[in-house]
């Protein structure tokens, strides 16, 4: 009795979240396997993943985006811009669900599966971006005045960052957020 017990509160915490949306609050390592300490790949924030359960205290997870022909080890938010969802190493055997071709014949929908550890995930994405704009604000608006989220596009943002990122006291991690969020946000992104 108290093994099915036992089973019976394993497989209801496993299932938990299955299929449920969440938004990564911060860079996450992909692995392969629930295993595996190997990092095959990095997560941004403010991405989107389906958790699809949970091994050996990782999270097993549903990533969709866009690679493009000859660059397959970078997932991108949309065809048009290059806003990562991932980058991943150029060795990796995650699993793929599906691939396949878009209207631009120069990409393709991919969803794959990968394994994140469990911390800095959220359902509230526009938490995420109120405090990558805090963040943007508070760090981008002491010397001049903060350029608006839409005056640059999507592939303009990293490098306007990058150029003022040693100025501010932004982290590297916070840093990624701000970007992802400019990017979503920008004069293209509509």
């Amino acid at each position: 009795m108290k093994k099915l017990v036992l089973l019976c509160i394993l497989f209801l915490t496993s299932s938990l979240f299955a299929n449920e949306i969440f938004y990564t609050g911060s860079v996450k390592n992909l692995y392969e396997t629930s295993k595996s300490n190997s990092t095959k790949g990095r997560l941004l924030p403010t991405s989107k993943v389906e958790i699809l359960g949970e091994e050996n205290n990782r999270y097993k997870i549903k990533i969709v985006g866009f690679v493009k022909e000859g660059v397959e080890h970078a997932l991108y938010f949309t065809q048009k811009n290059r806003i990562l969802v991932a980058g991943l190493s150029k060795n990796n055997s995650f699993e793929v669900l599906s691939s396949e071709k878009t209207g631009n014949e120069d990409f393709s929908q991919l969803e794959l599966v990968a394994f994140i550890d469990k911390d800095d995930l959220t359902k509230d994405l526009n938490s995420l971006y109120v405090k990558a704009a805090e963040l943007y604000g508070n760090n981008c608006g002491i010397c001049h005045s903060a350029h608006d989220k839409k005056e640059f596009t999507a592939n303009l943002w990293p490098s306007v960052m990058k150029s003022m990122l040693s100025r501010t006291a932004l982290t590297k991690e916070d840093n990624y957020l701000v970007v992802q969020y400019l990017q979503k946000h920008s004069k293209d992104m509509e």
